[in-house]
């Protein structure tokens, strides 16, 4: 996928996003910790392993992102799946993830889980209503 430039900075210069999740028919907004992995493509999130969020993605892996700044007046909707991780990969995206955010409370603990967002498609929008759709094969 080629993500703009201005948009791979908005998204490494954030480190909250609005995540809505879904499961039968009841959607569900949280607000989020996040680690962009640009090399990958993907978000690292952290969550208890007891909450709806997680629940959510366990049983439906499709999900949105909401990233925005007033500072660059974009915001980037990211869609695409998500998985919670397994605990022979967890150790290098919560290293990763531990790096990257400033809140150890959202990410230490035995009932936390990881979850990893690979994004399909990115939906843009601008100050001025401006709309631009990428998907993965562009």
């Amino acid at each position: 996928m080629n993500i703009p430039k201005d948009i791979i900075e908005l998204i490494e210069n954030e480190n909250l996003c609005a995540m809505a999740t879904c499961l039968e028919n009841k959607p569900y907004l949280s607000l989020m910790n996040f680690t962009y992995l640009e090399n990958e493509n993907k978000i690292i999130l952290s969550s208890r392993k007891n909450s709806r969020k997680y629940s959510n993605i366990q049983k439906n892996k499709n999900i949105s992102l909401l990233i925005s700044s007033s500072s660059n007046k974009q915001s980037a909707t990211l869609l695409g799946t998500a998985v919670t991780i397994d605990d022979k990969n967890e150790k290098k995206y919560t290293e990763m993830h531990k790096e990257n955010i400033n809140m150890p409370q959202f990410i230490s603990g035995n009932n936390i889980g990881l979850i990893v967002f690979s994004i399909e498609e990115i939906i843009i929008s601008d100050s001025q209503d401006q709309v631009k759709y990428i998907k993965e094969d562009e």
